[in-house]
């Protein structure tokens, strides 16, 4: 596991990693519940945090990890600070897809909602890949 992931407690729905038995899957999809390991309270700071903790898409739909790095990152808040306080440090819902991969490159739009039901954020990566 890399290390900021430990930062986190991740409960996933659906998309984990993938396993080394695991081979490529046709979805892109990754839903899961998550907080701070700390029990930190969402701030705009944390809340930008969350918004990257996904692991590339490109692993998912090949069954395993290639060389990828993020070229753009763009977070847009939804919450105002009443909201990001009513979330305290429990979980939120992140769950993220990409659209296409195409010539080494993929995009992946993201959505951290509160337990609420509070859309707290979205985001949107452009991502190279080596495959």
């Amino acid at each position: 596991m890399v290390v900021w992931a430990r930062n986190y407690d991740m409960r996933f729905v659906t998309g984990a990693m993938p396993g080394v038995d695991d081979g490529p899957n046709p979805d892109s999809t990754t839903t899961v519940w998550v907080r701070d390991s700390r029990g930190r309270a969402v701030d705009y700071a944390a809340l930008t945090a969350l918004c990257d903790i996904f692991y590339p898409r490109v692993y998912l739909r090949h069954g395993h990890a290639v060389p990828a790095g993020t070229i753009t990152l763009t977070v847009y808040f939804h919450a105002d600070r009443v909201q990001l306080d009513a979330q305290r440090g429990d979980f939120v819902l992140a769950t993220a897809h990409a659209n296409r991969y195409t010539h080494g490159y993929f995009d992946q739009s993201a959505e951290i909602w509160g337990r609420d039901g509070a859309l707290l954020a979205t985001t949107h990566q452009l991502v190279y890949f080596k495959g």
